[in-house]
Formats: structure tokens, C-alpha cells, sequence
């Protein structure tokens, strides 16, 4: 009936549980005010800064955006992680 708690192995420690995310707020972090009309969409943001927009999730996770759909607050000031960092997470080739 209960499902195993899973186990993990990350740099050379045991981590039971959920493991916690790839990308969290950084302070490398790029600040990015969003425009009141055109890129609010993730999805379009994603592209601008990683030349695709498979990474919107990224910059949900980074933000706090639960529904990716709504978009980024216009005019409001979001996190974008650098593509260095992307790159050394394994996230995106460069």
C-alpha cells in the first residue's frame, strides 16, 4: 500500500525524500523588467535570453509562477538564470 521513500545520491550525500530543484533563485540571476506589451509570455522570455523556449519552466521556477499560462507580471521585475549557469546545470548546451 505506501510507496518506498525514495533515495538519492547528490554530491556525495544521501538525500531521502523529493529531491529539491535544479534552479532556485541565484545571485547571478539576471534582473529583467518585463515590458508592458510584447515578451510576458515565459515562453517568449525563454527564447530571448536561452534561444529557445523550452527553458519558460525555468524561469517559472526561478519566479514563483505557478501558472505559466498568466504569464510574467507586466512591468514587474523577474529573475533569469544566466546561461553559464544553465550550461553547468546540464539544463542547456551553449
Amino acid at each position: 500500500m505506501f510507496v518506498t521513500t525514495p533515495v538519492y545520491e547528490t554530491g556525495g550525500a544521501i538525500v531521502f525524500g523529493l529531491m529539491r530543484d535544479a534552479v532556485v533563485p541565484d545571485a547571478t540571476d539576471v534582473l529583467y523588467k518585463v515590458p508592458s506589451a510584447a515578451e510576458f509570455r515565459l515562453d517568449l522570455i525563454s527564447a530571448h535570453f536561452y534561444g529557445t523556449p523550452a527553458l519558460w519552466w525555468v524561469i517559472a521556477r526561478v519566479n514563483n509562477i505557478e501558472d505559466p499560462l498568466i504569464g510574467a507580471p507586466l512591468q514587474s521585475e523577474i529573475r533569469v538564470p544566466t546561461v553559464q549557469r544553465l550550461a553547468s546545470l546540464g539544463l542547456l548546451n551553449v
